[in-house]
């Protein structure tokens, strides 16, 4: 049986970034999803633990963002850590316990990647690629069609039987 092609579900940069107010370099952790949605944007719900060399993540889902103006495009989420070591495990779990898992090494001006174990993650080491790329990684809704119903019909009064 062949095997189908598990589309992109979510992508992940990871950059070194630099905090103005914390006077402080860090790394730049940001994940959005794959789907563009065209109604609200989403910011996704992760729960996140650093033990040691590993970073975990675990996506609980999607919650609508405050905001005042409604916008549309993918959910995402954003963190900065400061102070990792050198070298780090990244998990990502989602529903159903399927996890991606790779290894990032982090050197003063460039991060590398390992391969991923789970194809629905995809990773970025530098901005620019994760920006070009995002055509061809992106998931675009199906336009649902738009169904008209046709109006109820009349109902006929009940016929009674005379009785003669």
């Amino acid at each position: 049986m062949a095997q189908t092609k598990q589309p992109i579900e979510y992508r992940l940069l990871v950059q070194p970034t630099y905090d103005e107010t914390l006077k402080k370099a860090g790394t730049l952790f940001l994940l959005e999803t794959s789907k563009q949605f065209t109604n609200f944007s989403y910011a996704i719900d992760v729960k996140d633990d650093v033990e040691g060399n590993n970073v975990v993540w675990t996506l609980h889902g999607l919650r609508a963002p405050s905001m005042n103006m409604p916008s549309t495009g993918a959910a995402q989420f954003r963190k900065v850590y400061f102070g990792l070591p050198k070298s780090v495990s990244f998990t990502l779990v989602k529903k159903g316990k399927n996890k991606a898992v790779t290894d990032l090494k982090f050197a003063r001006s460039a991060y590398t990647s390992g391969r991923s174990v789970s194809a629905f993650l995809k990773i970025y080491t530098d901005e620019r690629s994760f920006e070009e790329n995002r055509a061809g990684d992106v998931v675009i809704a199906e336009l649902k069609p738009d169904l008209h119903r046709e109006p109820p019909k009349k109902k006929q009064p009940p016929q009674t039987k005379r009785r003669t």
